[in-house]
């Protein structure tokens, strides 16, 4: 008798376990797939893009409050920057300073060991993103842009005197010295002002449509997700 109950037992949970295996196959399979991420050409980004005259009114760097530290974890955004873009585990000191690492800076193709050699810069300079519609904003909203650490194409740590010579210029005026990146460097100025719905000015435009001429305007990349 205790042998038949025990046979019944074990039926009894490897059915139960059959049907639980079945419940979560079925789950599974009813699940949609994954939405692949929505892309876009580069030509078709550029073409989102609203074209109109410049306002150069106002701008004052202390506008757009920046190198702040968001996440309270000592390090500011400069820091941040300059941590993640290392090529080698940088050395820091306290407070989150970084004393040394590895940089390479894609404008110019140079690399630098001590962080004084290396700006970080903002791919749309704060003061083209003031002419260009951030004149608008309040000013929490310039914080976000000024240390966007969120969206990878923003801030780049690159030699100081380059990012110097690049000032506050738009690619109509200014494009990285090393040539074979000033597509990858097109495609980041318009994909950043995609993202936080600032202008083009007519020299500008044409300047990025050169710039995108051939293959270049057909590089597909992500869809840059809304700046807020």
């Amino acid at each position: 008798m205790a042998s038949r109950t025990a046979l019944a037992s074990a039926r009894r949970r490897f059915a139960a376990l059959t049907s639980l295996f079945l419940l979560i196959f079925l789950v599974q399979a009813t699940q949609p797939a994954p939405a692949a991420a929505a892309t876009i050409t580069a030509n078709d980004l550029l073409a989102g893009l609203t074209v109109q005259a410049e306002v150069s009114v106002g701008y004052d760097r202390s506008l757009f409050p920046h190198w702040i530290d968001a996440d309270g974890d000592s390090c500011d955004s400069r820091e941040e920057i300059l941590i993640s873009e290392s090529t080698s585990a940088p050395v820091l000191g306290t407070a989150c300073k970084v004393i040394s690492g590895n940089w390479n800076s894609w404008y110019d193709g140079a690399s630098w060991t001590n962080p004084s050699d290396v700006d970080i810069d903002h791919v749309v300079a704060l003061k083209e993103a003031w002419d260009s519609g951030a004149s608008a904003w309040t000013t929490a909203k310039r914080t976000r842009y000024a240390n966007d650490l969120d969206y990878a194409w923003s801030l780049d740590a690159v030699t100081d005197n380059v990012n110097a010579s690049k000032s506050d210029r738009d690619p109509a005026e200014w494009l990285p010295p090393l040539t074979t990146v000033r597509c990858d460097y097109a495609i980041h100025w318009t994909a950043v002002k995609y993202r936080w719905s600032l202008s083009i000015n007519t020299a500008e435009k044409t300047a990025l449509t050169n710039l995108f001429a051939g293959t270049c305007g057909e590089r597909s990349i992500s869809v840059p997700p809304a700046g807020s």
